[in-house]
């Protein structure tokens, strides 16, 4: 099997307490993934760009289209790991065959779309908000010891929390982690709790989804214990809202948007801050 999830070189503004440094990863790679069926355009989900033929095998296998590969005649892949979209043209044998609808997907949405497109449903989020590491760590510590009585006893779940830069506001919990953001934005429109320039603190990967909802949000700052997705990278780059991945003790990566993080030691060194 052919496994290449990582995509190219993002640099990024590593931090250990308030001193930065510049430098360089590869990102696992995440694209906008189109899939075509006998000539018609079906659905677009979000998915790591390696192996699509045996991704788009499964989900036909999964929606209950095939029930062997032995239905499949042709798999056609345009763009691989390095791209941001990419293209799945399926050939069946039964060329009558009728595909379900699809309107709701949990790894993405229906119809077509590109990498532009999605940028382009948002302008770049204006907004005055700057935060120092310190007020990053805390946020960070303050969802961990939110969520540690549970987790100890049941373990398995994600957790987000909305901040105002001092203390949590809300926090949610849920095996899903895109849920986890969905109940942050339900409670705060029961309970009135304005979401613009607030943060939102997450434990889970921010994928291209969870961007998107933090956006919504009107969230300028996105921080998380684990790394972003390069496709979700280049939105939050497009959209202005700053990524802090990694964000464990007194370290973090920043991804995006760097100049919201304000720091009492102006000196950074490296390799220079030149995005790809």
């Amino acid at each position: 099997m052919r496994v290449e999830p990582a995509s190219t070189e993002f640099a990024f503004r590593a931090y250990e307490g308030d001193s930065a440094e510049e430098r360089r990863k590869k990102m696992i790679g995440e694209a906008v993934c189109s899939l075509i069926v006998n000539g018609q355009k079906w659905v677009t989900f979000f998915c790591t760009p390696s192996d699509l033929d045996f991704l788009a095998i499964g989900f036909l296998f999964d929606a209950g289209v095939i029930e062997s590969a032995d239905e499949v005649e042709d798999v056609r892949v345009t763009g691989g790991p390095q791209d941001l979209e990419a293209l799945v043209e399926v050939s069946l044998r039964d060329k009558e065959l009728t595909l379900p609808s699809r309107s709701t997907l949990t790894t993405g949405c229906g119809g077509g779309l590109t990498f532009y497109d999605i940028a382009a449903k948002r302008s770049p989020l204006v907004s005055d908000l700057e935060v120092a590491p310190a007020q990053v760590y805390a946020a960070m510590r303050q969802l961990m010891a939110a969520n540690a009585d549970l987790h100890r006893e049941v373990g398995g779940f994600h957790s987000a929390g909305l901040s105002d830069g001092e203390e949590m506001l809300i926090v949610a919990h849920d095996v899903g982690r895109h849920n986890t953001v969905e109940r942050i934005a339900g409670a705060a429109l029961c309970k009135r709790i304005a979401t613009r320039d607030r943060l939102l603190v997450t434990t889970g990967r921010v994928s291209t989804e969870i961007l998107t909802k933090a956006a919504r949000l009107q969230v300028p700052v996105v921080i998380s214990r684990n790394s972003p997705t390069g496709l979700a990278t280049n939105l939050a780059r497009e959209w202005r809202i700053t990524i802090a991945g990694y964000v464990r003790g007194q370290r973090m990566h920043i991804y995006s948007s760097e100049e919201r993080i304000i720091s009492p030691l102006p000196q950074v060194s490296g390799i220079g801050s030149e995005h790809p």
